[in-house]
């Protein structure tokens, strides 16, 4: 062992303590005083992470990144709970992350943003800071993503990409109330390559569609599920609309000049590496049975005397499909 060189690494960072805690307590207030431009220009290039990012962020992507926590968060704050810990080329403290949830985030899988929920939020967290040698710096940012999904009531799954003949992703649902029985269904299934850009400007065009079919006489549901892209960069989708009729279908999804605009994108502009679309329409169907809440006796959901055949209470309302 070296002990000269350990000395002076000893004293080398007794020397830098002072800054790098001065670095630290300017960086919290910074975030405090939600200063995006300040924080950028503290950063000297580096590189941050947080459990939203997904990876490290530089420059842009940077600011995009804090000025959407600080919309979406107009209150957050972050207090100490501890002292600033010094160490050789690096700080770290423990902090409490706090704020309500009353401007938008940025949406995926075609969604642009996600309203606010009004819900607070108040995290135990910790900041990791470095500092390189040329005096660039990078920050990792820890706080507890499963706990902010629980608090805000958003979904937070761990699932494998595959697991023998199973694949997963995730869906969403389009509803506007209509409970009648669908009869016909369209669906188009596609595969993405190139990315992540690909994948998103996919997603946004399809929901566009689903939301043009919404409105639309007849519609009764929408369902679009996702596989983001893998290691190499592909990806895959589906759109499911139900209406009441084929005949709804036809007039409705043919002549829709969104629908077109995005035939043409996955066909013409390559888009997508590969589509298929179909349309189903009903063979036989059963009635959708729910259960009396008096004694649980299954109804018909639909039938024109909306009470128990069995104890006469009350029915609760159709649910609606699917």
């Amino acid at each position: 062992m070296n002990v000269l060189a350990v000395v002076a690494g000893l004293l080398r960072g007794l020397l830098q303590a002072p800054r790098h805690l001065g670095f630290a307590q300017r960086f919290l207030a910074q975030w405090n005083a939600h200063d995006v431009q300040g924080i950028c220009a503290s950063m000297r290039g580096g590189r941050y992470r947080d459990p939203l990012t997904q990876t490290h962020l530089q420059g842009d992507a940077l600011q995009r990144h804090v000025q959407a926590l600080f919309t979406a968060f107009p209150d957050l704050q972050l207090t100490l709970t501890g002292p600033i810990m010094t160490g050789r080329g690096a700080v770290s403290a423990r902090y409490r992350l706090c704020g309500r949830h009353t401007g938008p985030l940025p949406g995926d899988m075609g969604i642009d943003t996600v309203t606010p929920t009004g819900r607070a939020l108040s995290l135990e967290a910790t900041l990791f800071i470095a500092f390189g040698p040329g005096g660039q710096v990078q920050v990792e940012n820890h706080f507890d993503l499963y706990e902010l999904a629980g608090q805000l009531d958003f979904l937070a799954l761990l699932m494998p990409r595959e697991q023998e003949h199973y694949q997963f992703g995730a869906y969403y649902r389009l509803h506007k109330g209509n409970t009648t029985p669908p009869e016909a269904i369209g669906i188009t299934w596609l595969q993405v390559r190139g990315g992540k850009a690909p994948f998103d400007q996919a997603a946004q065009v399809t929901n566009a569609v689903l939301e043009s079919f919404s409105g639309k006489p007849g519609f009764v549901t929408g369902i679009i599920g996702a596989r983001p892209p893998d290691a190499y960069g592909n990806s895959s989708g589906f759109t499911l609309s139900a209406w009441e009729s084929l005949e709804a279908l036809e007039a409705n999804l043919l002549p829709n000049p969104d629908h077109q605009r995005v035939v043409h994108q996955f066909m013409k502009e390559g888009l997508a590496y590969g589509t298929h679309s179909r349309v189903y329409q009903l063979v036989r169907a059963k009635p959708v049975m729910i259960a009396c809440s008096a004694c649980g006796k299954k109804n018909n959901a639909h039938k024109k005397v909306h009470s128990c055949s069995a104890c006469g209470a009350a029915l609760e309302p159709a649910p609606a499909y699917w």
